[in-house]
């Protein structure tokens, strides 16, 4: 009883709860594995921090199926995902939250998140949202990153290596071929862009420019839920 108490005391302030996403995928030679899930993670704890909004922990796991065709690549299929993230917010209805905002760092999951959000699942309002979608968040990584790419971007590999407090490791490959289409075939992905990345020109990687970023998209969510709890 006094353990259901002091949980209940700890979330009673908050109308809002949030659900990091990411993935457990290839990221060429430039950016560790969970790079998706490290930066969503931080992202919404650093802002889960500064509005009191509690945070789940993050889901590893995505659907990554075109990246099968490399090593260290996990994915959940797109129809068991869906069926994760309703369960989850049926969950956060349950414990007497109104919204759930699931805050992603990997665009594979977005048709499973956008699903669930637009089931059952009890929630006054369910939203889903890719970092690169928070306010003013695609304009600044363009102008930081002309080239940033579509997979391994030269954003996402400079916040990862911010976050983790270490320079890159290794050279980067420069720019990987250009990307006209991502197939979902991990072997046509892998025909395609035989290193992994797809689209990217790596000379932009900056550790201070990632820093600039990602100090941005957590000013941005913390707008976000601010104007949802006003």
């Amino acid at each position: 009883m006094e353990y259901e108490r002091a949980i209940s005391s700890r979330l009673a302030p908050a109308d809002t709860i949030l659900f990091p996403v990411g993935s457990l995928e290839q990221h060429g030679s430039e950016a560790p594995l969970g790079c998706d899930s490290i930066i969503v993670r931080r992202l919404c704890n650093d802002a889960g921090k500064a509005t009191g909004t509690p945070v789940l922990p993050c889901m590893p796991y995505g659907y990554s199926h075109c990246h099968r065709g490399f090593p260290g690549t996990f994915s959940l299929s797109a129809a068991l995902l869906a069926e994760i993230y309703s369960e989850i917010l049926t969950a956060a209805a349950d414990n007497g939250f109104r919204r759930c905002l699931i805050i992603s760092g990997h665009g594979g999951n977005r048709i499973p998140g956008e699903r669930a959000c637009a089931g059952e699942h009890g929630l006054r309002e369910a939203g889903y949202l890719g970092w690169w979608q928070l306010p003013g968040a695609g304009e600044l990584e363009r102008k930081l990153f002309p080239n940033s790419g579509r997979h391994v971007t030269a954003a996402e590999v400079s916040m990862v290596w911010f976050l983790l407090g270490e320079p890159p490791p290794g050279e980067f490959r420069g720019a990987y071929p250009p990307c006209r289409e991502m197939p979902d075939d991990p072997e046509l992905y892998r025909r395609a862009y035989p290193d992994g990345g797809a689209g990217g020109d790596l000379a932009s990687v900056s550790v201070e420019k990632g820093a600039v970023l990602y100090r941005h998209l957590v000013r941005a969510l913390c707008g976000v839920l601010t104007e949802e709890n006003g």
